[in-house]
């Protein structure tokens, strides 16, 4: 790792008493006792070569006590000119008075020195800042098929003609030579729109839906998700299934957000929200009723998602799901993808996916139908003035990690 190859100091203008900032042999100190709470930071200073990519770190000493966002380390990049063209956050790890800094980032164009901005802020303990270092790689290409599904069964229906429907949807993706990381179905589309009590519907897992799709996974050699009613013992749950490339079963979440007419049915919310790190993404699952609140995709996404499914039974409003779902996609910086059964709608409802700027990537109203895309996970979504002043910020990073979570 190269060290810096020059330093210096920033402080608000005219900030009285202001914090002391020095080098005390490795470290960079700011010393604050009861002076200014505003913000202080050592920058180090390095060229840039001609790798496509570098790699970041840094290290903290600080009161355990202190906020999270109170001490960080920020990547500026700069043109020849010296004009501010991005800035980037350094992911932290936080363990007792410990802070470790790193990140891999891409070099943006026209970028030919960066700046590591290794800064306090709204709290008055001192803070020591070690090793900060850089060093030229290459990032991997990452990328993934994903298909998700749009499978509204007549009424009425029964599971032998719901699942017909789908073995007919899976044969059309192998003859129009689909070969997916991810197939995304609805909500409990096994027995949509079927008579009898959801009760009496309810399977194990595994049990006989997921033995039925663990074939289609094995021959798409990709993982399938969707739900189903979850028998375990004398309980009920509302449970999204992931089933890996070989047909096993690789995860499970059970909707944490039940609707009135599932608790009036004897359903149990699920209480967390897991993420699962698949061998081409980390996918969470938020299923119908959570994806109306926005803690939901929050949570997956602090969690580590880079992937989100909405399995859907319906929703039909388009002023919902048209503001709605772009706006889960940016306000986390994530993918998103929703697969849905009509149910009772306005309109026709599409199946979905979009790009963590709130775009569609793809989509289909066509029922059965499907809509599939090839998705570079490494592509990053860049807003000018953004938090970060007359440049480009990206928010999957700015929104978790300049969140104030003890305020809220």
């Amino acid at each position: 790792m190269r060290k810096p190859e020059y330093c210096s100091t920033f402080l608000p203008p005219d900030v009285h008493p202001a914090p002391e900032l020095y080098r005390s042999g490795d470290a960079f100190v700011i010393s604050r006792n009861s002076s200014s709470a505003v913000m202080a930071a050592h920058i180090a200073g390095f060229s840039l070569d001609e790798s496509p990519a570098f790699r970041f770190q840094a290290e903290a000493e600080v009161d355990s006590a202190a906020p999270p966002e109170s001490v960080g380390v920020v990547a500026d990049w700069f043109t020849a000119d010296g004009k501010l063209i991005a800035r980037d956050y350094l992911e932290r790890e936080i363990s007792g008075k410990k802070r470790r800094f790193h990140r891999v980032l891409p070099r943006p164009a026209e970028a030919v020195r960066a700046e590591l901005r290794m800064f306090s802020r709204w709290m008055n303990q001192p803070v020591r800042f070690f090793h900060p270092a850089m060093e030229g790689c290459v990032i991997p290409p990452r990328t993934l098929r994903l298909i998700t599904t749009k499978i509204d069964p007549p009424r009425p229906s029964t599971e032998e003609a719901n699942l017909q429907l789908a073995e007919q949807l899976f044969d059309r993706l192998a003859a129009a030579g689909e070969h997916p990381d991810l197939i995304l179905l609805p909500e409990n589309l096994n027995t949509r729109s079927t008579p009898g009590l959801p009760c009496r519907k309810a399977q194990t897992i595994p049990g006989a839906w997921s033995e039925f799709l663990a074939p289609q996974a094995k021959r798409f050699h990709s993982y399938v998700v969707t739900t189903l009613a979850e028998r375990e013992g004398d309980n009920l749950y509302n449970t999204a299934i992931i089933l890996g490339r070989n047909g096993e079963l690789v995860g499970k979440y059970r909707k944490v957000h039940l609707t009135l007419s599932e608790a009036e049915a004897g359903f149990l919310p699920g209480n967390e929200f897991p993420v699962f790190p698949l061998d081409c993404v980390r996918v969470g699952i938020a299923t119908c009723w959570d994806n109306w609140f926005s803690e939901s995709v929050r949570h997956l996404a602090l969690n580590g998602a880079e992937l989100v499914l909405f399995p859907l039974a319906g929703d039909g409003d388009g002023t919902h799901w048209r503001h709605i779902w772009p706006a889960r996609a940016m306000d986390n910086g994530i993918i998103l993808a929703a697969s849905i059964s009509q149910g009772e709608a306005k309109e026709p409802t599409p199946a979905q996916i979009l790009l963590p700027d709130g775009s569609v990537a793809a989509e289909t109203r066509e029922n059965p139908g499907y809509a599939a895309a090839t998705l570079d996970l490494n592509r990053r979504c860049l807003t000018y003035w953004l938090s970060v002043g007359p440049a480009f910020g990206e928010g999957a990073s700015l929104y978790r990690l300049e969140r104030r979570a003890s305020l809220y």
